[in-house]
């Protein structure tokens, strides 16, 4: 894989790692792989939610920990088809006085018992096509995309320091990018917009909508330093209020539920940067905070890191460069030797 594909693959890992809550999949890329290239990529995250939001107030009712690894492949089908696929192992443990009860109510949840739990999380699956590879002719590169969401298993959601949703989903949406040759050389702008179909529970729709936008800046052309920004908005769900008055808004299954169908928005801000090691190998870091949220937990500092290995089969075409891939290269060779 060529250091094109490399570098604009860690600039939209970036947006990625900044998805709320768990581990996310690095498949927002509005650019492809060739034909017979792809990554490998390992993300680890480690994330500190300080707060509940009960719906838009903060309430101190214990500290939730979470790390997560996130195993990762992109692969280019053809020139256009790109393909990902990702599975996340989470670790989660609740530190406070008020765990979540089981889900009869006889007793305390085990998994908020102060100590780490860990399984694996969601299966998640995506196809790109790219509609726009060159950018000196079309201005922007757009790629719409369709993917889906599958629990591994049936694992816990109703705990403080529960494992996710535990729910399907289907996603549809696009991404965006354009690259600036001029004004601020080495700019690369890239946003992404989904909307998820979500499965219902307790006949409640809560569908969302899933936004990030990153700024990639190539210092050198080894170096990138990001800018970043995510964001949710629950289209449905219900607000919490706390256990106490909640048990009294909600029927029994809403409030066992309530993990799952919750209005949950986020704003969520960061940065990071991204290096090449060598021709195959990257390494990038992030720093993530929420700025903005109404219900759930709301994350005080979110960091990432990761290291992705790019390969070439035999069915690459490396002959096959597009004129935005050579632009790009040029624009980084001009800047490495100023």
């Amino acid at each position: 894989m060529g250091r094109t594909h490399r570098i604009l693959f860690w600039s939209t890992a970036m947006a990625a790692a900044a998805m709320l809550g768990t581990a996310q999949p690095v498949d927002a890329q509005a650019f492809v792989p060739a034909q017979g290239e792809g990554s490998v990529s390992v993300l680890f995250q480690n994330q500190f939610f300080k707060y509940h939001v009960v719906p838009t107030r903060e309430v101190d009712i214990g500290h939730i920990y979470s790390n997560s690894v996130l195993a990762d492949m992109t692969y280019g089908l053809t020139d256009k088809v790109a393909i990902g696929l990702g599975l996340p192992w989470v670790a989660t443990r609740y530190n406070g006085s008020a765990p979540h009860p089981l889900a009869d109510f006889s007793g305390p949840n085990p998994v908020d018992d102060g100590t780490w739990h860990s399984t694996a999380q969601d299966l998640r699956f995506d196809v790109r096509y790219n509609i726009t590879r060159n950018l000196m002719n079309a201005g922007v590169v757009v790629t719409p995309f369709v993917g889906s969401v599958t629990p591994s298993h049936a694992y816990t959601y109703f705990a403080h320091a529960g494992f996710g949703r535990d729910l399907n989903e289907v996603q549809v949406g696009a991404s965006v990018a354009k690259l600036f040759e001029k004004g601020v050389p080495g700019l690369l702008i890239q946003g992404r917009y989904s909307y998820g179909f979500v499965q219902q529970v307790v006949d409640i729709s809560h569908n969302r909508s899933l936004a990030s936008v990153e700024a990639a800046y190539f210092a050198t052309p080894s170096l990138r330093l990001l800018a970043l920004t995510s964001g949710q908005m629950t289209h449905g769900g219900i607000d919490f209020y706390g256990s106490a008055i909640s048990r009294v808004l909600l029927t029994t299954d809403q409030f066992v539920h309530h993990d799952q169908i919750v209005r949950e928005n986020i704003l969520t801000i960061g940065g990071g940067a991204s290096y090449s090691l060598k021709e195959s190998l990257d390494l990038f870091a992030s720093v993530m905070h929420t700025v903005a949220q109404r219900n759930g937990h709301e994350l005080d500092l979110g960091l990432s890191m990761g290291l992705t290995w790019s390969f070439t089969t035999a069915r690459a075409r490396a002959h096959e460069r597009t004129q935005a891939q050579s632009s790009l290269a040029r624009c980084l060779c001009e800047k490495g030797t100023k």
